[in-house]
């Protein structure tokens, strides 16, 4: 889950709107750009072109079941005085990927970059013909 900024638009948002639109799932990273799914509507997939991209900020989803999520968002409501309402409840939660016994998982796969790449670039040029 990542929060991607972009260069400025003439348009403003409220922070949910922000979130709708600007907080996903990401599903593919190539070098054009990053594909990803939004978390409030997972039939919605946005594109962001890497030439408009200023940063991507990692977010996470707090669970209520787990301890440590429970503990911050407790530690939250202390010091906001406000109750924390979860706003993407019941959507599928990221699967974090197996571990290979002394190897770390990436974030992108690299190996597959290339190949990612030239069929984004293939189905975009597609569409412009």
């Amino acid at each position: 889950m990542c929060s991607i900024v972009t260069s400025s638009m003439n348009r403003s948002f409220d922070e949910k709107i922000s979130r709708e639109h600007f907080v996903i799932r990401v599903e593919e990273v190539n070098p054009d750009g990053i594909w990803g799914v939004h978390p409030y509507n997972p039939d919605m997939q946005s594109f962001f072109a890497m030439p408009h991209i200023i940063s991507i900020h990692q977010e996470i989803e707090l669970d209520p079941n787990n301890p440590e999520h429970a503990q911050m968002i407790k530690d939250f409501e202390e010091r906001t005085g406000e109750k924390a309402n979860p706003d993407i409840m019941g959507q599928p939660k990221e699967t974090p990927p197996e571990k290979s016994e002394g190897v770390e998982p990436a974030f992108v796969d690299i190996q597959n970059l290339e190949q990612m790449a030239a069929q984004i670039k293939d189905a975009f040029n597609s569409l412009r013909q």
